[in-house]
């Protein structure tokens, strides 16, 4: 299936989940170490990250019988950036399981992470845009940038936008850099359509750092993680399976 369009934009990378298995030229299932304190594994499992049959991904986390938790997550094979001068637009269709206590612990994520990570500069100097994140199956959806001490990380410049839960949305970040002063670039966040956070260089106040976050290659990832820093531990009634899970539809990157 062709991707939707964009007025004005050429999509130069899309996936939209049809056949049968994860089509392994464009995304690498993520195997390694955990951050943030988490407490799940991520694996190949088909338990853990599958299609549905009907044009979407699926990444779901399970709690075993010893209490170990794993999960899934995946990463563009291929990085990009926005052309000087232009811009770029990161996009996807995302529907969560079911809202409430019983997610405690429960964060999944689309999100971009610098190419020079893969390269050896270490986070957050590498650079990170999360297009989407949510916790503990609250109705609030997160946009945010870390870029180092200027982002104030390791929390970041965050905002939020309310959500339906077990809907379909669509959440995007575009990167802006048809101003040549750096100061006037930006980065906005969407969610259906509707922008809800905007950073300028100016915001962030330094321009190589600046650089790394708006102007270099970054991969995407989808994951689903359980516990951590931010979200806290799973709790003894922390449901599993696809009511903790995410579904994702049609996910693409557009230029002009």
């Amino acid at each position: 299936m062709a991707p939707e369009p964009i007025s004005g934009f050429n999509v130069i990378w899309s996936d939209s989940f049809t056949g049968t298995a994860i089509d392994t030229t464009k995304w690498t299932v993520y195997t390694g170490g955990v951050s943030n304190n988490e407490e799940e594994a991520y694996t190949t499992s088909a338990s853990n990250c599958y299609l549905s049959g009907s044009g979407s991904l699926l990444l779901v986390p399970f709690q075993d019988s010893t209490g170990k938790w794993t999960s899934c997550r995946v990463e563009t094979s291929a990085s990009f950036a926005a052309p000087t001068g232009g811009q770029l637009v990161v996009q996807a269709r995302l529907k969560l399981g079911t809202s409430g206590d019983a997610l405690q612990g429960i964060w999944p994520a689309f999100w971009s992470l610098g190419q020079a990570v893969r390269e050896g500069t270490a986070w957050p100097a590498c650079g990170e845009i999360d297009t989407f994140e949510n916790i503990n199956g609250a109705s609030t959806g997160y946009g945010t940038l870390h870029c180092g001490s200027e982002c104030q990380d390791p929390t970041g410049l965050s905002a939020g936008m309310a959500f339906e839960y077990s809907g379909w949305h669509t959440w995007a970040h575009a990167i802006d850099l048809t101003s040549a002063d750096w100061t006037q670039q930006s980065i906005t966040w969407y969610m259906d359509g509707q922008p809800y956070h905007i950073l300028t260089g100016n915001d962030v106040g330094n321009e190589g750092v600046w650089a790394n976050v708006a102007q270099k290659e970054m991969f995407m990832t989808l994951n689903v993680a359980v516990g951590g820093a931010w979200p806290g531990n799973a709790a003894a009634n922390t449901v599993d399976g696809v009511a903790a899970g995410m579904e994702v539809g049609e996910l693409k990157d557009c230029r002009r």
